[in-house]
């Protein structure tokens, strides 16, 4: 048998995977993905308490509660599902899992990236769509229709700068969620306030580096290879290439980060 990757050895585990994600992870995934229900029970308790009417829930605040709730899942599934790594006796086992690192490494990524994602936004397009079609004098439009989301591509079409914007927020969510799985499997104890004290770390390094970039014209601050750009479509060209390359270079390092860990934990 390879050593390094089974293909069925690695079903097993990713199977075994996703089990120990739904125990540890599960209701609170379903209470985050129901979190449409949720808002508007709330909305409607304080509107009748107050009001003593029921009332129509603003668009602004149902966009609220979705950038909400993907900040407390992006924190928080990589810490619940494999924070107990670095525990003596659950590490252990988890170490002595039939499975090779880069096995471990894969489902771990397919977990947090894929799987997570994919039931919290399915719980979110179900329980939103519910709530529009059982109360729709009061709860009103869908979020999911995306309506905001297309009015901005369409905005910047008509500019020329095209921009996959599915495909950012995916690779943000993994950018989130796996500095925050790293921290998890790194850091003992106090794990989420850990990595937030790194993030900031780096955001101060990588703003001190930024300086060299900038230059001062009194009060105004101006990147001066803006106006090397002649287009609008150049100036998009070059912003595009660097937000790919800044996801290529930041996600690489934390799945070798990642990887690095699993390969060299011990208890």
């Amino acid at each position: 048998m390879n050593n390094v990757f089974d293909f069925k050895r690695f079903g097993n585990y990713f199977l075994y995977d996703l089990r120990n994600a739904k125990n540890s992870y599960g209701l609170s995934l379903l209470i985050l993905g129901c979190m449409p229900i949720v808002l508007y029970i709330i909305v409607q308790l304080f509107s009748l308490i107050f009001a003593q009417k029921l009332c129509a829930i603003p668009m602004p605040v149902k966009y609220m509660q979705i950038l909400v709730v993907i900040l407390i899942a992006s924190i928080g599934a990589g810490t619940k599902i494999y924070g107990h790594v670095t525990e003596k006796k659950a590490g252990s086992n988890f170490l002595m899992l039939p499975a090779s690192t880069l096995e471990k490494w894969v489902s771990m990524i397919l977990v947090v990236c894929v799987a997570v994602p994919f039931v919290f936004f399915g719980l979110q397009v179900a329980s939103d769509a519910l709530m529009s079609l059982i109360t729709p004098g009061t709860y009103g439009t869908r979020l999911y229709e995306l309506t905001p989301l297309q009015n901005v591509k369409d905005m910047l079409g008509e500019q020329g700068i095209h921009v996959n914007m599915e495909g950012y927020f995916f690779f943000d969510w993994c950018e989130s969620v796996l500095v925050f799985t790293l921290g998890a499997i790194v850091f003992k104890k106090s794990k989420i306030a850990k990595t937030i004290l790194c993030l900031l770390g780096f955001s101060f390094l990588m703003s001190t580096a930024m300086m060299f970039f900038i230059g001062f014209d009194g009060t105004n601050v101006y990147f001066n290879w803006l106006d090397h750009f002649d287009t609008v479509d150049g100036a998009a060209k070059f912003f595009n290439l660097l937000t790919n390359l800044s996801f290529f270079v930041v996600i690489g390092a934390l799945l070798g980060g990642m990887y690095y860990r699993i390969r060299t934990l011990k208890h």
